[in-house]
């Protein structure tokens, strides 16, 4: 499911560049997912996680976000904004290019732990708030490679799900869901075996629930940036747990 290294390099240069052509685009529009964050501020959380990430790579394997809690970084209107992201970007990808994926790197993530780690989740995120920042811009939009959405989609369901549900001790009683995509390789099967797990099963299977669409919906779906009819996404089975999926996987 996961792609090279340099893949992910790649996204992360094209899609900052991209983020960054729709900030000078409409900065201060707001994105339409959200009541409060303009294009601006989106473009700003960006640049600041690709300036800690560069730094945690280059300080590896102690250094974690511990570190900067003290970040100096520029208001969201500051006309200089998008300078300093395309700095912290190109401090992000000169780590990314000169170290190797399976060096030790402090993360997160439990399972982390190397530079490969930061090189995927720098991808998935600048890919998802590029598409942020564009549609909050009216910028002219590309489709999401399949196979790209596709390994988001799975980091989504092993890291993220399981993340939201441990911080919110989210209910669960063995409720299952089924995503299956319909472009792409990649079907799993999540559980929701008690309050605040889950487990993860990279297979195809009947859940309670289905989610079966194009990579880039289900991507996008997930991220609860468009509902499943502006997604493309087909949501089959026990109206309960459709209703419920907020509930057992709360928004980030």
């Amino acid at each position: 499911m996961r792609l090279d290294h340099r893949d992910y390099i790649d996204v992360i240069a094209s899609d900052s560049a991209r983020l960054l052509a729709a900030l000078d685009a409409g900065r201060a529009r707001v994105i339409p997912w959200s009541d409060e964050w303009k294009v601006q501020d989106c473009a700003q959380h960006v640049g600041a996680v690709h300036r800690v990430v560069a730094q945690v790579i280059e300080g590896r394997p102690t250094t974690t976000f511990a570190a900067f809690r003290e970040l100096a970084v520029p208001d969201s209107s500051d006309p200089a904004l998008g300078q300093w992201i395309a700095a912290s970007t190109t401090a992000l990808l000169d780590q990314l290019r000169t170290v190797a994926a399976d060096e030790e790197c402090w993360s997160w993530w439990p399972a982390g732990g190397t530079v490969g780690f930061w090189a995927r989740r720098m991808a998935q995120e600048t890919l998802v708030h590029r598409w942020d920042v564009e549609i909050g811009a009216g910028a002219s939009m590309v489709p999401i490679d399949a196979a790209l959405a596709a390994d988001g989609i799975d980091e989504y369901l092993e890291i993220f799900v399981a993340r939201v549900r441990a911080q919110a001790a989210a209910p669960g009683n063995g409720e299952t869901a089924h995503v299956h995509c319909t472009d792409a390789a990649g079907e799993w099967l999540v559980t929701f075996p008690s309050a605040g797990t889950s487990e993860l099963r990279r297979e195809h299977a009947k859940g309670d629930v289905a989610f079966r669409g194009p990579a880039e919906g289900l991507l996008l779906y997930l991220w609860g940036r468009v509902d499943a009819a502006a997604a493309g996404v087909e949501v089959i089975g026990d109206d309960g747990v459709v209703a419920r999926w907020r509930e057992l996987v709360p928004a980030i």
